[in-house]
């Protein structure tokens, strides 16, 4: 059962419509599709609060932890926006440079601007040997950031009738 949703994870539009002609043709049930979209949201989900629970347990304080404190935090972003629009779409979007577009769709502007500036942050702290001045302020605020959009997903997805 693994594999076959590690298969699905990354469910395309065109694969999306499959299922759902599949329905149409009566080889699957429409409580079938869902229960697969509830499951592969859930995953999506969990895997995004473990990015959090993993930056919120690195000492904040100490400057070699803080580029992995953004890191994780932006990636469980990332992974809540995903399981977000893959439950609104029907499909998943792992495009990092698109998701916040969509993001901003579902939840609004300024959660798709929180993402995306977190994206622009995360590669700066991972690629660049430079880190940002105020880097111990940076990571603290993606703690918040990350919460705070975490929770809306969460919101939005028990509104829509996500098991969560």
């Amino acid at each position: 059962m693994v594999q076959a949703l590690d298969n699905l994870q990354r469910l395309t539009p065109s694969q999306g419509v499959l299922l759902y002609r599949l329905v149409d043709l009566g080889y699957l049930t429409q409580a079938q599709v869902e229960e697969l979209i509830d499951r592969l949201t859930d995953d999506r989900f969990a895997k995004a609060m473990d990015y959090l629970s993993f930056a919120q347990q690195l000492d904040s304080g100490a400057t070699l932890n803080q580029p992995h404190i953004i890191s994780c935090c932006y990636y469980a972003m990332y992974h809540a926006a995903r399981a977000l629009v893959l439950h609104v779409r029907r499909a998943d979007l792992d495009d990092h440079e698109r998701l916040p577009v969509a993001l901003s769709q579902v939840l609004g502007t300024d959660y798709g601007d929180i993402l995306a500036q977190w994206r622009e942050m995360r590669n700066r702290v991972d690629y660049s040997p430079y880190m940002p001045v105020d880097l111990a302020r940076q990571a603290t605020t993606a703690l918040s950031d990350a919460t705070t959009l975490l929770t809306a997903c969460r919101n939005e997805l028990r509104n829509r009738g996500a098991g969560l």
